[in-house]
């Protein structure tokens, strides 16, 4: 039997977060992206700017961690909640014109 489905399926937002050791903020980050999973699914990386080879991102964040990046840009630095980045995601939905 075939299906038809009406809906487009959405592609699967991809986010970095830009965290550091013995960063407290970047554990509450973690935990708030933890709040957004639940709501909807997202691919997560995530960057420790004090490894070797993330000079160019310690430079940049080095007192804003933690930050976070939708698709390659920055959409909050510093502290955030799960309410920044679902504002994040719905912008990023009406741009992307996803449902």
């Amino acid at each position: 039997m075939n299906r038809r489905f009406s809906h487009v399926a959405r592609a699967i937002p991809r986010l970095t977060l830009f965290s550091g050791p013995n960063c407290s903020l970047c554990d509450i980050a973690k935990a708030e992206l933890e709040k957004v999973r639940k709501q909807r699914q997202f691919q997560l990386e995530v960057i420790n700017i004090q490894d070797t080879g993330q000079e160019k991102w310690k430079k940049k964040y080095v007192y804003w961690i933690p930050a976070l990046h939708l698709e390659g840009k920055e959409i909050v630095k510093g502290r955030w909640d799960a309410s920044d980045v679902e504002a994040a995601f719905v912008k990023w939905d009406n741009e992307s014109g996803s449902d």
